[in-house]
């Protein structure tokens, strides 16, 4: 009885030794600086700047070139979206995005709502 009540303890510390060492822990901030680089002596623009969305017929094109090179593998049958994004629906999302999406008709009505940027850190 004695062996049995000592391998309980022990089965019993082991059990709240494993248990207690699973506990997260913050990283540590440290200065503060998470940009590239270790942090800039000088002060830091930190002005909010307003900004308009803008887009030319280049890179227009040219994401008409990538979406052109788009190669979709066949989806598993019978899998819907259960395997993540369905391939069948992604030729369909894909083709209207080069067809039928007016890219700089969304540029115009994305602008008509103010813009603002500004460096944190």
């Amino acid at each position: 009885m004695w062996l049995e009540i000592l391998l309980a303890s022990v089965l019993g510390l082991v059990i709240y030794w494993f248990v207690s060492q699973d506990k997260e822990e913050a990283l540590p901030l440290g200065d503060g600086w998470w940009g590239p680089g270790s942090k800039p002596t000088a002060r830091e623009d930190e002005s909010i700047r307003p900004f308009k969305v803008e887009t030319s017929d280049e890179e227009i094109k040219d994401l008409h070139q990538r979406i052109d090179r788009f190669r979709a593998t066949p989806p598993l049958e019978g899998s819907r979206f259960h395997y993540g994004f369905n391939a069948s629906y992604l030729k369909k999302v894909v083709s209207y995005w080069r067809n039928e999406f007016d890219w700089r008709k969304q540029v115009e009505i994305i602008n008509q709502y103010p813009h603002f940027k500004t460096k944190i850190e």
